[in-house]
C-alpha cells in the first residue's frame, strides 16, 4: 500500500492585513514560502515544533522573539523589517492609544496645578511609558555626579511624589534631574523652568500679601487707637474690661458686667456683631420673655438683674 502524498495545509486568511501583526504574520509566510518549505519541513529546520509555525503564521497574537529571530537566522527573512514589526506587534494596544495628562503649554502654566499636570504630561511624553522610579533615580544621579551645580540628587519617592502630583520639586536643579530622568528633551528645559520659577514668584507674593494682612490686623488691635475702640465697642455693651485686649478681635476677651458683675469671656466680634453683653443678663432677659422654667443643676442667676 503506497503513502499518500503529503498535502501542505491551506493557511486562512489574516483577518487584519494592514496592522503590525498582519504585517509581521504575511512577512513570516513569504520567508517560508520562498525556501519552497511546509511548516513541518520549516520547523525541523528552525529546530522548532510544528505547532509553534503554525501559531506564528495564524496571525492571533504576536510570537515569541525567538521564533522570529529562526525565521532571520534560516529562512532569510529581512531582519531589520521583522525586528519593526515585531515591536509594533508586541506592543500592548492601549500603550498605542493611551491617554496623556491634560495640561496646558509651559508658557501657560500659572499655578501649582497647571505646573504638577505639565511636568507629568512632559515625562509621559518622552517615550512610550514612564521609566521606573528606580531607573530615575540612577538617571538623576549620574547626572548629579557629572554636573552638581545644575541637577541635585533625585531619590525614587520625590520622584514618585513629583510624578503623582503631590508635591512640586524643592529647587530648579531638582526640576532639572527629574526632566533628565525621564529623558525630557533638552530644549524643553527652558520652558520648564521658566514656569516653574513663575509659579514660585507668584505662591511668593501671595504668602507675603497674606503674611502683611494678618500683621496689620494684629496691629490694627493690639495699636493703641484699636485698643481705645476696642474697649469703647466693650463699654457701650455694658462691660468693662478687665485686661488688656488681645492680639485678634475673635480672641476671647475677659470683661465684667457693670449691672451683676460677673466677668466672662467674650468675643469682641460677636459683641459688635450681635450686640451682645454679658451671657447671664442675657440668659436671664430671654427667661423674663419666655416664661419661668424649672432650673437645671448647677445653674446660676444673675443676683442683680
Amino acid at each position: 500500500m503506497q503513502d499518500k502524498p503529503y498535502r501542505a495545509r491551506r493557511l486562512k486568511l489574516i483577518l487584519r492585513p494592514d496592522t503590525a501583526l498582519g504585517q509581521l504574520t504575511q512577512a513570516l509566510r513569504d520567508a517560508r514560502q520562498t525556501k519552497g518549505l511546509t511548516q513541518k519541513q520549516a520547523a525541523e529546520k528552525m529546530g522548532v515544533s510544528s505547532s509553534t509555525v503554525q501559531r506564528a503564521e495564524a496571525g492571533e497574537k504576536p510570537p515569541e522573539k525567538y521564533v522570529v529571530d529562526s525565521y532571520v537566522d534560516h529562512l532569510g527573512l529581512d531582519s531589520a523589517h521583522a525586528e519593526q514589526l515585531w515591536a509594533a506587534a508586541s506592543r500592548p494596544a492601549g500603550r498605542q492609544r493611551r491617554t496623556l495628562t491634560p495640561a496646558p503649554a509651559p508658557h501657560l502654566v500659572e499655578s501649582r496645578q497647571d505646573l504638577s499636570n505639565a511636568l507629568r504630561r512632559a515625562c509621559e511624553e518622552s517615550g512610550d511609558k514612564p521609566p521606573s522610579m528606580a531607573e530615575m533615580e540612577r538617571r538623576a544621579d549620574a547626572a548629579y555626579r557629572q554636573d552638581k551645580e545644575h541637577f541635585a540628587f533625585l531619590s525614587r519617592s520625590a520622584a514618585n511624589r513629583i510624578y503623582n502630583r503631590r508635591q512640586l520639586p524643592t529647587n530648579v536643579r531638582q526640576l532639572r534631574s527629574y526632566l533628565y530622568a525621564c529623558e525630557v528633551p533638552a530644549r524643553q528645559f527652558r520652558e520648564l523652568v521658566a514656569a516653574y520659577l513663575r509659579v514660585k514668584a507668584k505662591e511668593h507674593e501671595e504668602a507675603v500679601a497674606k503674611k502683611r494682612a494678618a500683621k496689620e490686623a494684629r496691629e490694627r488691635w493690639s495699636g493703641w487707637a484699636g485698643r481705645r475702640q476696642a474697649e469703647d465697642a466693650l463699654r457701650a455693651a455694658g462691660l468693662d474690661p478687665v485686661e488688656a485686649p488681645p492680639r485678634s478681635p475673635d480672641t476671647p476677651w475677659s470683661a465684667r458686667c457693670r449691672r451683676c458683675g460677673h466677668v466672662s469671656r467674650v468675643r469682641l466680634t460677636r459683641v459688635v456683631r450681635d450686640r451682645a453683653g454679658c451671657p447671664l443678663c442675657s440668659l436671664d432677659r430671654e427667661r423674663r420673655l419666655i416664661g419661668p422654667t424649672r432650673k437645671r443643676p448647677g445653674h446660676f442667676d444673675c443676683a442683680t438683674c
